[in-house]
């Protein structure tokens, strides 16, 4: 299915999982009363499903979904954010709650969801390939950041790190400065941020991350 992309643009405005987005889908399915407003909630919210990672048999990534709502909500909204977006989806039976507290995608509803994960998908691809431009820049700052790091220049490294992430969102300097605000090395130690950064960099791809997410959690629970 190709859709031009201007067309992606206008099909995925105010439907992508931003904290704003997700709260306006969750007003308007409580909201909704009048049977075409709700087919227009129903249409509006497939778009939501269409973004959300999966496992196996259409169950719902959860902990996948967290890290991505987590890019632009607050650690401390975060669980609230979700639960928006998992009751309001639920409500109209386009997620389907288990008993085990999973949540599966409504069969029902598959041809639908497929069409708009391309349409989620494109746009995608698109945001990656207008940041493809500051990769080899992003990489060079990155490499940069590692050198002072290795010297213990701290600072100078977390300066380097973040402006790879602002070049290309490199995935690497999302994990070294998730790394830095663990530690606290060269900028305020600040757990919130340690997290947000190892989860950007984990929905980037850098699995690596995985450990640093873990450890950040086990110490804001201690």
């Amino acid at each position: 299915m190709a859709v031009e992309g201007t067309k992606i643009k206008e099909m995925m405005e105010g439907k992508t999982l931003e904290k704003d987005n997700i709260k306006k889908m969750y007003d308007m399915v409580q909201n909704a009363s009048e049977p075409e407003e709700k087919k227009k909630v129903m249409k509006h919210s497939v778009f939501f499903i269409g973004q959300l990672p999966l496992k196996e048999n259409h169950i719902v990534d959860l902990e996948q979904t967290r890290r991505i709502v987590n890019g632009s909500v607050p650690f401390a909204e975060v669980d609230t954010y979700m639960d928006y977006l998992l009751k309001g989806l639920s409500t109209q039976k386009l997620l389907l709650e288990k008993e085990d507290g999973s949540y599966e995608v409504n069969t029902k509803y598959e041809k639908s969801v497929i069409k708009v994960r391309k349409i989620a998908r494109a746009f995608q691809l698109e945001q990656e390939k207008a940041l493809e431009a500051g990769i080899p820049k992003a990489k060079k700052m990155y490499q940069m950041g590692t050198k002072y790091y290795h010297s213990g220049q701290y600072g100078e490294a977390a300066a380097c790190f973040m402006n790879a992430v602002e070049l290309a969102e490199y995935r690497m300097a999302y994990y070294s400065l998730g790394l830095l605000y663990f530690k606290g090395q060269g900028v305020d130690r600040s757990l919130e941020k340690a997290v947000y950064y190892a989860r950007k960099a984990l929905v980037k791809g850098a699995v690596i991350a995985q450990e640093l997410e873990q450890e950040i959690l086990e110490a804001m629970n201690a």
